[in-house]
């Protein structure tokens, strides 16, 4: 896929959706395409199917979406398939979101932990985020065991790691380094 294709599809969608102040709908209906593809993965391979037909892509676009995504998302789908465009959908949802974020200044903040957190400790990493960036944060929280504890936030460029994963990794870097400073 390329995302210079995509990139120019999502920032005229983005830029008609802000004319029309339909943004939070057009995003609404991407990411509901995407949960589409997500749920049935046959769908997913007939649309992006190069062996498939384009009228027939867009007799079922139509069918499926039609009167549940709005015109002007209807008017992007349309546009994709007519121009075989279709495999970009995901990077265009992915773009459209990121100029989104960028537009209401919102940083985007993915909080990992070994343990689920309490909700006090989830406000206390979001206002301090949102402290640091001057911005207001959305942020997803997960669970990965292999983290061993501790909490690891990514936002903008940053990682800051404060698990014992990363300890651990830092630790070895560091007497690795040592060790090859006395040979």
């Amino acid at each position: 896929m390329d995302s210079r294709v995509a990139k120019r599809y999502a920032r005229a969608l983005f830029a008609a959706a802000l004319k029309e102040n339909i943004l939070a709908s057009v995003e609404d209906d991407l990411n509901g395409i995407e949960d589409a593809f997500g749920r049935d993965p046959r769908f997913r391979a007939f649309l992006f199917s190069p062996a498939t037909a384009a009228e027939d892509k867009l007799t079922l676009v139509e069918r499926v979406f039609s009167d549940r995504v709005t015109a002007l998302t209807m008017h992007l789908l349309r546009l994709l398939l007519d121009k075989r465009r279709e495999t970009e959908l995901p990077l265009v949802r992915l773009e459209f979101i990121r100029l989104r974020r960028q537009h209401d200044q919102i940083v985007y903040v993915e909080v990992a932990s070994a343990v689920p957190l309490t909700e006090a400790e989830k406000a206390a990493i979001v206002t301090k985020i949102e402290r640091g960036t001057a911005r207001r944060a959305e942020t997803e929280f997960k669970i990965d065991p292999s983290l061993i504890g501790g909490v690891r936030v990514e936002y903008d460029n940053f990682v800051l790691d404060g698990t014992v994963r990363g300890s651990l990794k830092r630790m070895r870097e560091r007497l690795v380094y040592d060790l090859l400073r006395q040979t």
